[in-house]
């Protein structure tokens, strides 16, 4: 096999969406995997949606996910430049062959008179295409309508035949010829579509393996066309399958979260996102938790599966959870306390002076925490007296009013070390005189301190939360809640 070169090529128009990023990830594995070249293209012809700072963003995110690039914006490289904005002389020269050799035609259709034969042609059951209209024009009719100045795109005059793609995942695809019709390569504003700068730039980047996702399998034949009308050698071609939602319907906003910056700013680590985002469409050999080096050295086309895989927040967040509990608790603790800052629990001064104190409490939720963002929802008791509750936990503890005015008796009575197996012996006694035991004892209590159905063993919380701090919880309940 000659050097591979792959290509992972956004448009700077938006965040980029889960789909990028496995795309990203998988042409980034074959290339290290195969001692190749990753390139990175961005395609900012689209002048109305491309903006600056999506492109800065792209590059931010392809950093922090450590998918470095060999090839490409602020790295360089022997096809230089990497941005199609700055590409427009090379795809002219190109138009420029095609117009020679008699490949492409101007037309003067309008928006409307398009959409009005694309409906004729559906309602006689027929595939829309365009029907060649402007190619049976006369030199003559051609010169009086650009000496009106009325609009035109080129066409790329399609020959008759049928098109087979051998995909590296699908296998044979055939596109029979009457599926396509003569194809834009330019626009109204005379600049170039997506279907011909892509060609130009894989073809003279050396592009060997094109992969991407299943939604550019239709645009496969027109391309394959350009190739051979230019005299250009088609790269081989893999179409990953679709990511879906929970439906089993093309993942999008309504599934949930699908920008890869939303979690990055949960705090998801970049290894753990990528390891998951590995396993849509791909099956390793070795097991499911696997480093970057380990999933280049293994991947390959072969184990990508055909048909669209399920994104499962669920199974991601338990992914992260792999990754968090493999920190250090001195670097967990330190990468959670900034969204502890940002949801005004913990000030930076009052983490400086309580640190071994906050690393407990980070300590006792640290197995809960798929990516640093959950801190804030599983400690917010251990700052916070703004606890809430249910109407049904309400009941529960108004009904429990014998048993906290129990606790507090016993708690307030208590003069030793306040830690874990004297709290545990408290409890275990009050039970005894109480006659309650298992759920009935525990539940109540967990809710006075917490405001939590669950959580962390309380004889890991109450010492963190203090003597006092669990005496005014409880107090909350016997007196100004339910009455004295």
């Amino acid at each position: 096999m000659d050097q591979v070169r792959v290509r992972f090529a956004p448009s700077p128009t938006g965040d980029l969406h889960l789909g990028n990023v496995r795309t990203a990830l998988y042409n980034w594995l074959f290339a290290k995997h195969y001692h190749g070249v990753f390139i990175l293209r961005v395609e900012d012809t689209d002048k109305v949606r491309s903006t600056e700072q999506a492109f800065e963003s792209l590059l931010e995110i392809m950093k922090w996910l450590s998918l470095d690039w060999n090839e490409g914006p602020g790295v360089g490289g022997t096809y230089a430049p990497y941005r199609q904005s700055e590409r427009t002389a090379i795809y002219e020269e190109y138009l420029n062959k095609l117009k020679v050799s008699g490949s492409v035609y101007s037309c003067y259709c309008t928006e409307e008179e398009l959409e009005l034969e694309r409906k004729r042609q559906l309602g006689r059951g027929h595939m829309p295409k365009y029907s060649g209209k402007c190619l049976k024009l006369t030199d003559d009719e051609r010169k009086q309508f650009d000496a009106e100045g009325k609009p035109s795109v080129l066409r790329f005059k399609v020959p008759s035949g049928e098109i087979v793609v051998q995909d590296e995942v699908r296998g044979e695809v055939i596109f029979p010829d009457d599926q396509l019709g003569d194809f834009v390569l330019t626009r109204s504003d005379k600049s170039p579509t997506y279907n011909f700068t892509v060609v130009i730039d894989d073809a003279l980047m050396k592009v060997t393996h094109v992969i991407r996702g299943e939604d550019h399998l239709s645009n496969t034949p027109k391309q394959i066309l350009i190739y051979k009308a230019l005299g250009f050698i088609p790269p081989k071609f893999a179409h990953l399958s679709i990511i879906k939602g929970s439906d089993g319907q093309k993942l999008s906003k309504r599934h949930g979260e699908t920008s890869c910056e939303s979690y990055r700013a949960k705090g998801y680590l970049p290894e753990a996102f990528l390891n998951y985002l590995a396993l849509l469409g791909w099956a390793p050999k070795s097991g499911e938790i696997l480093s970057l080096e380990q999933m280049a050295s293994e991947f390959d086309l072969t184990h990508v599966g055909k048909s669209g895989a399920i994104f499962d927040p669920v199974k991601l967040h338990w992914m992260g959870t792999q990754y968090v509990t493999k920190m250090s608790l001195d670097d967990l603790t330190r990468a959670v306390l900034p969204y502890l800052e940002e949801a005004q629990l913990l000030t930076r001064e009052k983490a400086r002076e309580r640190f071994d104190w906050l690393k407990q409490v980070v300590d006792t939720v640290r197995t809960n925490l798929g990516c640093f963002s959950d801190i804030v929802k599983e400690t917010f008791y251990f700052f916070s007296d703004e606890l809430s509750f249910q109407p049904i936990q309400t009941e529960e503890m108004t009904a429990q009013k014998t048993l906290l005015t129990a606790y507090e008796k016993a708690f307030s009575e208590f003069s030793g070390e306040f830690n874990g197996p004297n709290f545990l012996a408290i409890v275990k006694e009050v039970g005894k005189q109480a006659g309650v035991k298992g759920k009935a004892l525990y539940h109540p209590l967990r809710l006075a301190m917490t405001g939590r159905e669950d959580g962390p063993e309380m004889v890991k919380v109450a010492p963190l939360l203090g003597k006092e701090k669990v005496l005014e919880r409880i107090r909350v309940w016997t007196v100004e809640v339910v009455g004295s």
